[in-house]
């Protein structure tokens, strides 16, 4: 069978890899088409993986995003009409794809784990909703997600690629990081995003402000777009590095003592994988990160005051557990793909 498989943006690359060898190993064939926005093309690159190049940007604004996801699922409908087309396409929440796929024939399963996204798309258009257990029945219906197409998997997205190669002392040398330092990795809030809350600049500024008042700190920071540090780093005892290519996200992650974000798949990415965890993400509180919190491995900054009060700017253990990921996760999810596409 042939898999069509849309990297609509970065996590996606990282949760399709592992799906695509598997399916190959299994004799079947996968093409990816993806799209240019923040590094899901590097990260294509980065683990070699061919693609085709549909659309690119990141539209803010309900109509403006509305029309940039009809425009790519016509361009998407186009590319895979001469490319033959697929028995199954494949997507973690993009929303041009279950589109394109229709006006193609073709089922599409879809694969998220916030659950208050707009669904209607995925209701319409797509044969199943690939969804992890901690998102229970009753938020799947408070969200209006269509309970027929709900199929639930065990575990978290995550645990498909935390046990890739572990890079994290190339990556420490690469950016200068020191053993005697505190490293502090930090990915600002997504303010485009449609489930963005400008709480979470604020709490970021006080976040900054925290840091730069410690000491022996290495910040390591991957902006979004134009994200300003406060004067107090001019001066402050904070040294500031911003990455000038990609890096294998888990293993960056590993290389760090702390990991900060507006919310987000870093922030669950260290939670798993053991690394303390901040979010700051002020959207509405998804079932995954609540579960996270309840088992200790994720801290929520609410408000400014959460961070005076929970933020510690310590050194880790320095034995990390060993990561979570699970083959039988990717081959559980493997079955799903080869069920769907099925006639």
């Amino acid at each position: 069978m042939k898999f069509w498989f849309d990297a609509d943006n970065s996590p996606h690359v990282l949760v399709m890899e592992p799906l695509a060898a598997e399916l190959k190993a299994r004799g079947h064939t996968v093409v990816f088409t993806a799209r240019r926005r923040a590094a899901t093309c590097a990260l294509m690159d980065l683990y070699g993986l061919d693609y085709s190049l549909v659309g690119e940007g990141q539209q803010s604004g309900f109509i403006h995003k509305a029309a940039g996801t009809l425009r790519r699922a016509a361009a998407l409908a186009r590319h895979m009409r001469r490319s033959g087309g697929a028995d199954l396409s494949f997507g973690h929440g993009s929303r041009a794809l279950p589109v394109a796929s229709f006006l193609l024939g073709i089922p599409s399963v879809t694969m998220y784990d916030y659950e208050w996204v707009n669904p209607a798309i995925f209701n319409l258009f797509c044969k199943s909703i690939l969804l992890p257990e901690a998102v229970g029945r009753e938020a799947c219906k408070s969200a209006g997600l269509k309970l027929s197409k709900v199929v639930p998997f065990p575990g978290f997205k995550e645990q498909l690629y935390l046990d890739s190669v572990d890079t994290s002392r190339e990556i420490a040398e690469d950016l200068g990081l020191r053993e005697s330092s505190v490293r502090i990795l930090l990915r600002p809030p997504a303010v485009t995003a449609h489930y963005h809350n400008p709480e979470a600049e604020d709490i970021m500024e006080t976040v900054l402000e925290c840091i730069s008042r410690a000491d022996s700190v290495q910040l390591i920071m991957f902006p979004r777009g134009s994200e300003r540090l406060p004067e107090s780093f001019a001066q402050g005892p904070v040294e500031v590095i911003i990455p000038e290519k990609m890096y294998n996200g888990p293993s960056l992650v590993r290389a760090c003592d702390m990991v900060i974000g507006g919310g987000g798949t870093i922030t669950r990415e260290a939670a798993l994988l053991g690394v303390p965890s901040y979010s700051f993400f002020r959207g509405r509180e998804g079932s995954v990160d609540a579960f996270l919190e309840k088992s200790g491995s994720l801290v929520i900054l609410r408000n400014s005051e959460d961070v005076e009060e929970k933020l510690k700017t310590v050194k880790r253990k320095t034995v990390l557990p060993e990561p979570p990921c699970s083959r039988q996760l990717v081959r559980c999810i493997a079955d799903c793909l080869e069920t769907a596409a099925q006639p």
